[in-house]
C-alpha cells in the first residue's frame, strides 16, 4: 500500500481519447414526423402479453387446472374454444398497442409515443442514453428484425424500447448513440469528416472469450439455481402442498403409498425418500443447465476500441455493449463447487440500482452488467487485466481485518437468537440433555461459520485501486478504481474507537463496498487518499 501522489499520477494519465463518429444511413430515416414500427411489432406485443399473463396468473391456476383435469378432458371442445378466444383477445390487444405506437429520432434525441387509454410521450436526449441493447427474439430471427432497449444513466431498468426495427437499422442506431456518447458531440451528423468515419470502419473487433456447450453445462451445474427456483415457487407452496397428491394421481403416481412408513421397512422408506430428493435435485439441476444453455448459447465477448461487446442467446439473441471507461467494478465470484473445478464467474458492472450482494440471476442480460460464465482463473485474470490493467488477485497478499469481526457478528446477529433458543427449554423445564447438547453444537457451528467468514475477508489498497476479498464457502474477489468513488465514508462506533478500529465504505454508482474493522490510522489514510485522488483527477463517474 502507498499514498496517492498527484505528480506520480500525472505522468501516467496524460493521454486523452480522440473523438470519432461513424456516420450511418440513419440520416436517411430522420424525419420531423413520427413513424410507425414494422407490423411485426404485433408479434412482440402478443408474445409479451402472453408471457405476462402466463407468469402472473396461469401459474397460480395450474393446481386448479390439474384438479379439474377429468372435467376439462370430457369438455375438450369448450377448452379449445376458450383458449382460441383467449389468444384472439390477446391478439386484438397487440394490434391496438401497435396502432398507437410511434417513434421518431433526430440528431439529438429519440421520442416514443405509446399507450391506448394511458398515453405516454417519452422524449429522451441521446446524451442521457447510457447503453443501447439489441435483442433479437426467435420470432424476429427469420426476417432479421430486432428491438432495442435504451438504458439511461441512473435507472435500474430500461427507459424505452423501440420494438420492431430492421437489425441493420438497429445496429446503425446503436453505433450512432454510442459514438455520440463517446465524443460528447451532439451536433448534426454531417458536421464530422468522412475520413474519421472510414478510419473507424477499419477498426477490427477483437474476440476475447468464447464459451462452448461444455462450459455452459459446467456453469449450469456449478451455479445451480435451486434456491432461486424455490424462491420463485414460494407464493405457491400452500397451493402446491394442498394439491400435489391430486396432481400426481392424475399421472398415475400414488405418493402416499410410496411414502407409507408403516407398510415398509425403515431401510426401504429411507431409500424412497432419498430417491425422491435426488430426483427433485436432478430435475432442478437439469433446469439450471438448460437455462444456462438458453441464456449463454453462442457466447462471445469481444472488444471494439474501448468497448466490450457481449453476444449470446439460443432462442433470443442479446447483444450488450459496455464502454470500458464506464466499468465501475470487476467481480470474480467462486462458489464452493467452482473452487473444486477451478472455475469462476466474472462480472463487470456499471451503474445499477441492484443492491450489492443481491442475486444476479434475474439480471443476466441487464445492460448494466457483463457476465462471463464459468471461465478459468487464468482467463478471468486476463480479462480483468484487459479491462482495468490491475494486479492479478493471485499475486496479492491480502491483509486481514480485525478478529473482532467474529465478536461483532456473533454478538449482534446470532447471540439474541441463541439466547431465545436456550431460554425456551429452561422455561418449559426441559431436562433432556440432548436438547442442550444440540444447542451447544449449534453454537459451535455458528462460531465456526463466522470464523470462516472472517478468514475469507481481506483487503489491499494501491494508489488507484481497491481490492476486496470475502466469502464463506466460496470466495468473491472485487476490484474497482478509486476514480469511480462517489463517496468515501469513515464509520466508527464508540466501541470501535476504544480499540482504534474503523470501517471504510466506498460508494460507487454500482453500489457500496465496505472494508470493516481495519485500523483507524489506515482507514483515515484511505479516505484521505481517495479524496485527494478524486480532487486532483476530477473523473467523470458515469
Amino acid at each position: 500500500m502507498s499514498d496517492f501522489s498527484p505528480e506520480s499520477y500525472k505522468s501516467e494519465h496524460t493521454k486523452q481519447e480522440e473523438p470519432s463518429i461513424v456516420f450511418t444511413e440513419l440520416t436517411n430515416v430522420q424525419s420531423e414526423a413520427f413513424s410507425r414500427v414494422s407490423p411485426l411489432a404485433i408479434i412482440y406485443f402478443f408474445a409479451k402479453s402472453l408471457y405476462q399473463i402466463i407468469s402472473g396468473f396461469l401459474i397460480y391456476s395450474l393446481p386448479a387446472i390439474a384438479a379439474a383435469y377429468s372435467s376439462l378432458k370430457s369438455n375438450l371442445h369448450l377448452v379449445v374454444i376458450g383458449i382460441a378466444l383467449f389468444l384472439l383477445l390477446i391478439l386484438v390487444g397487440a394490434i391496438v398497442k401497435y396502432w398507437f405506437y410511434f417513434y421518431k429520432f433526430s440528431d439529438e434525441r429519440v421520442e416514443i409515443k405509446q399507450g391506448v387509454f394511458k398515453k405516454s410521450h417519452l422524449d429522451l436526449p441521446f446524451k442521457k442514453i447510457q447503453n443501447v441493447k439489441i435483442v433479437q427474439p426467435f420470432y424476429y430471427r427469420f426476417n432479421q428484425y430486432s428491438f432495442i432497449e435504451l438504458d439511461t444513466a441512473g435507472s435500474s431498468s430500461q427507459e424505452a424500447k423501440i420494438v420492431a426495427l430492421p437489425l441493420s437499422l438497429a445496429e446503425n442506431f446503436k453505433q450512432l448513440i454510442l459514438q455520440i456518447k463517446d465524443t460528447g458531440n451532439n451536433e448534426h451528423f454531417e458536421k464530422t469528416s468522412d475520413s474519421v468515419s472510414r478510419s473507424n470502419e477499419q477498426e477490427s473487433e477483437q474476440i476475447l472469450n468464447k464459451r462452448t456447450t461444455t462450459d455452459l453445462i459446467i456453469h449450469g451445474i456449478s451455479n445451480n439455481r435451486v434456491w432461486i427456483f424455490l424462491g420463485f415457487l414460494a407464493p405457491f407452496f400452500n397451493v402446491i402442498g394442498e394439491n400435489v397428491n391430486l396432481v400426481l394421481e392424475t399421472v398415475g403416481i400414488d405418493l402416499i403409498s410410496y411414502l407409507d412408513y408403516e407398510s415398509q421397512s425403515v431401510g426401504l422408506f429411507i431409500l424412497h425418500v432419498l430417491s425422491i430428493v435426488l430426483f427433485i435435485m436432478g430435475v432442478l439441476v437439469l433446469f439450471s443447465v438448460i437455462g444456462s444453455i438458453f441464456v449463454f448459447h453462442g457466447y462471445q465477448l469481444s472488444r471494439l476500441g474501448d468497448r466490450y461487446i457481449r453476444k449470446s442467446g439460443l432462442l433470443t439473441k442479446h447483444e450488450v455493449s459496455m464502454r470500458l471507461s464506464r466499468i465501475q467494478i470487476a467481480v470474480q465470484q467462486q462458489d464452493w463447487l467452482d473452487m473444486l473445478i477451478k472455475r469462476t464467474n466474472l462480472r463487470f458492472e456499471q451503474n445499477t440500482s441492484v443492491p450489492v450482494g443481491a442475486n444476479q440471476a434475474g439480471n443476466i442480460n441487464n445492460a448494466s452488467k457483463l457476465i462471463v460464465p464459468s471461465v478459468t482463473i487464468e482467463e478471468s485474470a486476463e480479462l480483468i487485466k484487459n479491462a482495468l490493467n490491475v494486479i492479478n488477485f493471485s499475486e496479492i497478499e491480502f491483509l486481514k481485518i480485525s478478529r473482532r469481526y467474529i465478536v461483532r457478528v456473533f454478538l449482534v446477529r446470532w447471540l439474541p437468537l441463541l439466547v431465545i433458543l436456550y431460554t425456551i427449554p429452561i422455561v418449559n423445564s426441559v431436562s433432556n440433555m440432548n436438547v442442550y447438547i444440540g444447542l451447544t453444537l449449534l453454537t459451535i457451528l455458528i462460531l465456526a461459520l463466522v470464523g470462516l467468514r472472517w478468514y475469507r475477508w481481506g483487503y489491499f489498497f494501491t494508489n488507484e485501486y481497491v481490492y476486496i476479498r470475502k466469502g464463506l464457502f466460496g470466495i468473491n474477489y472485487s476490484v474497482f478504481p478509486r476514480a469511480k468513488t462517489q463517496q468515501v465514508i469513515f464509520k466508527q462506533s464508540v466501541f470501535m474507537k476504544r480499540v482504534s478500529l474503523a470501517d471504510v465504505k466506498f460508494v460507487l454508482a454500482s453500489g457500496s463496498y465496505t472494508v470493516p474493522l481495519i485500523s483507524e490510522k489506515e482507514a483515515v489514510k484511505q479516505v484521505d487518499n481517495s479524496l485527494k485522488y478524486i480532487a486532483f483527477y476530477k473523473p467523470a463517474w458515469m
